[in-house]
Order: structure tokens, then C-alpha cells, then sequence
């Protein structure tokens, strides 16, 4: 049966320990501490001794800010990212996702990605996960298709003013010419 003074009494006791041995680690490197400064203002004077040591214990604080430097800057911690990767894996964070990646097309495939998204999730959880990836790879396909679209657009035109000739006219006759056309075609084919 869980008891909760017991395990209330238990961490009383780790916490105790752990302040205890702190405690304990402290007062040993502050004697440390005494002991190397008088190594150090023996060996190397009451000047320079001293300076060798604040310059040993700052080394360690040179290395961390190095290191950090060179790291790739990452400003969430670590357990943002793990809390990210829980709620991507979760079925509202899968849904939320697909939404999210079509909601940037139209909200028209939001919309049918919700229903669709709701329906696996609730009928068929395991297949969430490959149907949130399968929308997220068709999203990013739909937005690569846009830019490449609006690309090769660009370069048309771009080439039709390097060259500086108007662009070809369409192949297809405008609405108003095809249907006087058949119009024309059919008082043609009764004789009038």
C-alpha cells in the first residue's frame, strides 16, 4: 500500500545526505584550495601564485564558453526538445502537424485533412503516424511544386525580355471566337 509520510521520510533522508556530502565537498576543496595556494606562493612567489590559481580555476570556465562557441546554437533546452518530440509522436501533435503543413495550401485540405486525420486517429491509431508522414511529404511536394511553378515562370519571362519579343500567343482561340465558330457552323449545316 502506498504510504505517503514513509516516502515523504525517505526523500528527508536523501536530501539530508546529499546536503551533508555537498557540504562535506566544499570544505574539502576550500582546504585543497588553501593547501595549493600556499604550494603556489612558495613556488612561484606571492605575485604570480595567485594568479596561477585564479587562472587554473577560471580554466575550466575558458573551456566550457569554447566549447559552447563552437556548438551549434540550439536556444531550447533539452527538455523542450524532448517535450516537441513527445507531442510530434503523440496523435494530437500527428494531427496538429498535418493540419498545420496543409493549412499553408488551403483551408480546404486543412479541413479534409482534419476529418480524415480524426477518423484514422479514432479508428485507426497505429496507421496515424504513416499517414501524418505521408501529409507532410505531400505538403512539402505541393509547396516545392508551387516555387518550381513560379520559378520556371520567372525564367520565361525573364527570357522573353532578354530576348525582346512579345510572348507567343496562346494556342487556344478565346471563348467568344470558338462559340461564334460553331454558332456560324451550325446555321451552315441546316441549309440556312
Amino acid at each position: 500500500m502506498f504510504n505517503l509520510s514513509q516516502h515523504i521520510d525517505a526523500l528527508k533522508q536523501s536530501l539530508v545526505g546529499y546536503v551533508l556530502m555537498l557540504a562535506a565537498a566544499i570544505i574539502g576543496l576550500i582546504w585543497i584550495s588553501f593547501g595549493i595556494y600556499n604550494w603556489a606562493t612558495a613556488m612561484l612567489g606571492p605575485v604570480w601564485g595567485p594568479l596561477a590559481i585564479g587562472a587554473a580555476f577560471m580554466l575550466p570556465v575558458a573551456v566550457y564558453l569554447m566549447a559552447k562557441a563552437f556548438q551549434p546554437d540550439d536556444k531550447r533546452s533539452k527538455q523542450q526538445r524532448m517535450f516537441d518530440q513527445a507531442f510530434a509522436a503523440s496523435p494530437v501533435g500527428s494531427l496538429s502537424k498535418m493540419i498545420e503543413t496543409m493549412s499553408v495550401h488551403s483551408p480546404f485540405l486543412a479541413a479534409v485533412t482534419a476529418i480524415i486525420g480524426g477518423f484514422v486517429a479514432a479508428r485507426f491509431p497505429q496507421f496515424l503516424s504513416i499517414l501524418s508522414e505521408f501529409v507532410i511529404a505531400g505538403g512539402e511536394e505541393l509547396t516545392r511544386w508551387k516555387t518550381g511553378r513560379a520559378e520556371r515562370a520567372a525564367h520565361k519571362a525573364s527570357d522573353y525580355e532578354r530576348k525582346g519579343a512579345p510572348p507567343p500567343p496562346p494556342d487556344v482561340e478565346p471563348t467568344r471566337k470558338r462559340r461564334g465558330k460553331k454558332v456560324d457552323a451550325d446555321f451552315d449545316m441546316y441549309g440556312s
